[in-house]
């Protein structure tokens, strides 16, 4: 009898989330429908044609130039070398 408990109360707890969750979704389905004027949804469409502006071309700023730059006027100094 014991066997039976340590299986079906953890079951019946995982049924018990599983039918909660079912009705909190249904819940805000409703809650969606009613309120839907109400809402600022975007449209999809016109938000994945914009254009994203980082600042930055694609291709014109390297990371690894810069730090490159760096040690190259590093090593000038210490040569005395730079123009």
């Amino acid at each position: 009898m014991s066997t039976w408990l340590w299986i079906a109360l953890p079951l019946l707890f995982v049924v018990g989330l599983f039918v909660g969750a079912l009705k909190d979704t249904k819940q805000i389905e409703k809650s969606v429908k009613k309120n839907r004027d109400k809402m600022n949804l975007k449209d999809w469409d016109t938000e994945e044609s914009k254009k994203d502006n980082w600042g930055v071309p694609p291709g014109e700023y390297h990371a690894d130039d810069e730090n490159k730059k760096k040690e190259d006027d590093k090593d000038d100094k210490k040569k005395g070398t730079r123009d």
